[in-house]
């Protein structure tokens, strides 16, 4: 069975900064990692744009030393890539029956700035609209 990433991966055209598909696996990974997905649903549930709880992480992990990097660096704004990682997670999200419902230039697609986010500054607003194909559980464990 095919998973999202593989999905995702068959149909896109986007390059890393290499002209390869290394860098757009690796933020695929880390999108569509069920922690990450639960942050992005639980923004949208709380009618926040989806980056809101995840932005952060995002600049850290993909910086100017990444293969896909969403930061502003010396010579490249990266507008592009932080275009594909919305276009990205619209891929995912829909996998879990969420579209977005707002998002451009309006005001409430403006990221919090609780989120320390430096480089996203809007990001899509996404509502549970459809049947998902998949759902997250979320199980705890004892520890040690």
């Amino acid at each position: 069975m095919m998973g999202i990433k593989e999905e995702f991966m068959k149909k896109t055209k986007m390059l890393d900064v290499h002209n390869g598909k290394n860098g757009v696996e690796e933020v695929m990974d880390y999108l569509v990692d069920p922690a990450i997905v639960f942050k992005m649903i639980i923004a949208s549930e709380m009618e926040l744009p989806v980056l809101t709880l995840i932005a952060k992480d995002l600049e850290n992990k993909f910086n100017e030393n990444s293969n896909f990097p969403v930061v502003v660096t010396d010579d490249n704004k990266n507008t592009t890539a932080r275009q594909n990682v919305g276009r990205m997670i619209k891929f995912i999200m829909s996998k879990y029956g969420y579209t977005p419902v707002d998002g451009g230039l309006s005001e409430r697609a403006r990221i919090p700035a609780i989120s320390g986010s430096e480089y996203f500054s809007t990001s899509g607003i996404y509502k549970k609209t459809d049947e998902a194909k998949y759902q997250i559980e979320v199980t705890a464990r004892k520890i040690g």
